[in-house]
């Protein structure tokens, strides 16, 4: 077999033209392969926005929406069985405590912390991200407040059912759940309300199936006291889209 020497560069100019060749050969590479990672990149903070909108629009914000509505209903049947709690009144109160109800649903931010935790948010413009960190920046805290609600109406439903009028020893657990449940509603309305401010601003609507289903559960154990949240005048307006 004939065997070929390698060509060796006869002048500066065949030397530069072959270092020429190689430079652009790698550079064409570097630029194809750059060109696909922003491809790539692109196609995975689409994917994240996609979550996070659907988590917003869908879970939280529909959440957000229902709560604020059902601020002034709570605070309402707050106000009727500390009453009958103060007048002694066992059965008006066992009344009260049983059909006092709250939705059992989670706050949840599993899509941006995903984002997050993938690097994708590093790769959003910053004030879009920005935007989403304080979308989410109540939700910790609104799932904190729903659990330790529930623990406070467990505390509330411990008055035995049998018995004469309440007593004083019994009264003052009562109240405490009770203005420990009051505490908790005017928290979650608050940011219930930031949430639907933002999510307003970042021109994110809420599904109207997901408020309409929510909305029924709570107008069945509130009813006509269930209506459109009082929004600040500002706000008010944004919202009739959802």
């Amino acid at each position: 077999m004939e065997m070929h020497k390698p060509k060796l560069v006869a002048n500066w100019r065949e030397l530069l033209k072959e270092w020429g060749v190689i430079v652009l050969g790698v550079l064409t590479a570097l630029l194809a392969e750059q060109a696909v990672e922003s491809i790539q990149w692109h196609h995975k903070v689409n994917a994240a926005v996609a979550d996070m909108n659907n988590e917003l629009s869908v879970g939280d914000g529909p959440q957000s929406y229902v709560r604020a509505a059902m601020h002034d209903c709570i605070a309402d049947r707050l106000d009727m069985a500390r009453s009958a709690v103060e007048r002694g009144d066992r059965a008006e109160t066992r009344k009260l405590i049983d059909t006092f109800w709250l939705p059992k649903r989670t706050w949840d931010s599993l899509a941006r912390d995903a984002a997050t935790a993938s690097d994708i948010a590093s790769h959003m413009p910053h004030q879009r991200m920005l935007q989403y960190r304080i979308a989410y920046n109540m939700v910790p805290d609104m799932q904190r407040l729903a659990d330790k609600e529930l623990a406070d109406l467990a505390n509330l439903r411990a008055l035995p059912s049998s018995g004469g009028p309440i007593e004083a020893p019994e009264k003052r657990p009562e109240i405490e759940a009770i203005e420990a449940l009051r505490i908790d509603n005017g928290a979650i309305g608050r940011e219930a309300m930031f949430t639907l401010v933002r999510l307003k601003l970042m021109d994110l609507r809420i599904d109207r199936f997901s408020v309409a289903r929510d909305f029924v559960a709570a107008r069945t154990h509130f009813g006509s006291c269930m209506t459109t949240p009082r929004l600040p005048a500002a706000d008010r307006a944004g919202l009739n889209r959802f």
